[in-house]
């Protein structure tokens, strides 16, 4: 079981968090560029666990990290907080916390619960130029895979589910055998290719992969994106409206009452 906050695993002592670590540098080709970690991001937890090693430590266990598990890491991130899952070395520069760093960042975890890694499921976050966010499921979903043009559907990917709509359509006229063999054919492909093709067609609608978050939920990781960005928007929001500060007013110029003037 992991601890239920930071505060249990090492007290109030401040000098006990300096074994945290922080991320310097992220190389340009890395796993930690793919998770979008960023120079600044403290890393305090290691599989929901306050992390108290060194840095050589670290590097060695995520060398030696079971590829199809990986590390739950905690991360922070100026004032937010969230995990993601790493499948192998991050690729990056790790130093200890400034002293003067050291406090804040106390302040900011000491307490938080740790989720259990089965509750953790894998969300990518992707926006575009104007905080509009789409947010991928990563998990299997088998809709994608028993009825295809349901999936579609649900995530409103009309031009495949045309395409779709036409294959089962032709097959089908010329006979029900067919029809069956293109359909399992094609279930096939959308459970090896589903998520693909999703990012593909997000992507193309000028979205950019922004974060990959490890979550208990869709709302949770609203939250954090909305933390984030104030301003993130989402197509079905479970958190509400982004608040939008007024602009203010300009001001009616008086006209003169002076004649000529």
């Amino acid at each position: 079981m992991p601890d239920e906050s930071l505060e249990a695993g090492l007290g109030d002592n401040v000098n006990a968090y300096s074994s945290l670590l922080v991320i310097k540098e992220v190389n340009a080709i890395s796993r930690a560029r793919t998770l979008r970690l960023s120079v600044g991001d403290v890393i305090f937890g290691v599989d929901g666990q306050v992390y108290k090693d060194g840095i050589i430590e670290f590097q060695t266990l995520m060398e030696e990290c079971d590829e199809e598990t990986g590390v739950v890491l905690t991360i922070l991130r100026k004032d937010c907080i969230f995990n993601v899952i790493a499948y192998g070395p991050l690729g990056v520069t790790l130093e200890f916390p400034k002293p003067e760093d050291l406090e804040e960042i106390v302040k900011n975890i000491k307490s938080y619960d740790f989720p259990l890694r089965e509750e953790l499921v894998v969300f990518e976050v992707l926006k575009n130029l104007y905080r509009q966010c789409e947010i991928v499921d990563t998990s299997p979903d088998p809709v994608a895979f028993y009825v295809p043009p349901i999936w579609l559907m649900q995530n409103r990917l009309f031009e495949p589910l045309l395409a779709v709509t036409v294959i089962y359509a032709i097959t089908f006229a010329v006979h029900w055998v067919l029809f069956v063999i293109s359909y399992i054919l094609l279930a096939l492909y959308f459970k090896r290719g589903y998520l693909m093709m999703l990012r593909s067609f997000i992507i193309y609608k000028d979205y950019q992969m922004w974060m990959v978050i490890a979550a208990r939920d869709l709302k949770e990781v609203q939250q954090l994106v909305r933390k984030i960005d104030e301003k993130a928007r989402f197509r079905n929001s479970l958190v509400g409206d982004p608040v939008v500060a007024e602009e203010p007013k300009k001001k009616k110029r008086k006209r003169s009452s002076i004649p000529g003037s």
